[in-house]
């Protein structure tokens, strides 16, 4: 059984869909050419935020964050007076969000920090110094996130510096962290990526689909990759695969940009994927999509705007439909998430902290 409305404790959530970004790994885009065109551009206003999430469900959880599938929170407009009618509404809350940092003026993140309860934490996902940062984070500029960054801190925020390493920026990763302290960032963190999927070299693509350079794995990294013989046999691994759903121990849910209430993320951005996955993962990408339709007829209507979070997470659908999805009729995006198989994700990952 999944866990009740009344055991809720967390929720992620994507406000908004868009990016300035065009990180090479995000599925948001085909390999940081064109834009992926299965995702259409939504955001969250101010009202959605208040009618999915009432005083009556931010006084029960312990805190959200915000960190999209596909956009980056600091996009969305609404995004301070959010934090700030949060805050307001249960000022015990502990608030997250994820970003590039590229985006909007000083003065609107040092609003942003005034906006956050006391128990807070913005991550800034910066990947080098000037010279290497936009290589993964194209479209952003280093010096613009840092001196936003500096602005959020300076006006009481907490801030995380999050550095994701590859081959071509690996040799920076102490100048970085020093760097980090030097800024009054409160935390700073680093991981290998866990997105090379069935080779070592990710092609990065110009907007007409050309390969002009590649992303490749730093140097000792553990990255699993999924060999051709995993591929060929996918199936029985699936079924021999134990699922420990990360959600229903954390007890928290996931609401995407369109308002669709799921378990998590990985499950909520399926059927957007197809762009960023290999051609040699063909076979086990189809199956994964029509499990996904299975899942959404078994679940029925999840839209937050048209059903409560209570009535989704009480309903005999939602309650019954994972024992299906775990047991007998595993879903591969589960068993690759939540199970121990040839086919895991390394569990985002090797994921280092050092307080500062």
């Amino acid at each position: 059984m999944m866990f009740n409305f009344k055991d809720l404790k967390d929720i992620h959530l994507e406000i908004t869909n868009r990016c300035q970004a065009s990180c090479p790994m995000c599925s948001r885009n085909i390999h940081g050419g064109l834009e992926n065109p299965l995702i259409k551009n939504n955001d969250w206003t101010i009202n959605d935020f208040k009618h999915i999430l009432p005083s009556k469900v931010l006084r029960q959880i312990t805190g959200f964050y915000f960190c999209g599938n596909f956009g980056d929170p600091i996009i969305n407009n609404d995004l301070i007076e959010m934090c700030q009618y949060s805050t307001d509404t249960n000022p015990d809350l502990y608030i997250r969000i994820h970003t590039n940092g590229g985006a909007r003026n000083k003065q609107w993140w040092k609003d942003l920090a005034k906006a956050l309860p006391p128990s807070h934490n913005v991550i800034f996902a910066i990947d080098g110094l000037a010279d290497t940062h936009s290589l993964y984070r194209v479209g952003t500029d280093f010096n613009k996130v840092l001196e936003n960054a500096k602005a959020f801190i300076s006006a009481g925020g907490i801030a995380e510096w999050a550095f994701i390493k590859f081959k071509h920026n690996e040799h920076q990763l102490i100048a970085c962290e020093s760097l980090a302290k030097e800024h009054g960032f409160a935390r700073f963190t680093y991981k290998d990526s866990a997105r090379f999927v069935a080779t070592e070299q990710f092609p990065v693509y110009d907007s007409v689909g050309k390969t002009t350079r590649y992303l490749e794995p730093p140097t000792g990294s553990n990255i699993s990759l999924i060999t051709q013989d995993v591929i060929d046999n996918y199936k029985d691994i699936v079924d021999a695969s134990e699922i420990d759903c990360y959600v229903k121990q954390t007890k928290e849910i996931y609401i995407d940009a369109y308002k669709k209430i799921m378990p998590c993320c990985f499950l909520a951005s399926i059927p957007y994927n197809y762009a960023a996955t290999n051609d040699t993962t063909k076979s086990i990408r189809l199956e994964i999509e029509q499990q996904y339709v299975n899942l959404i007829n078994d679940l029925g209507n999840t839209n937050a705007l048209e059903i409560s979070i209570q009535d989704v997470l009480d309903s005999p659908a939602w309650q019954s439909v994972w024992n299906k999805y775990w047991s007998t009729e595993k879903l591969i995006t589960c068993a690759r998430t939540c199970g121990v198989n040839k086919l895991s994700k390394p569990k985002d990952q090797f994921i280092e902290k050092v307080n500062l």
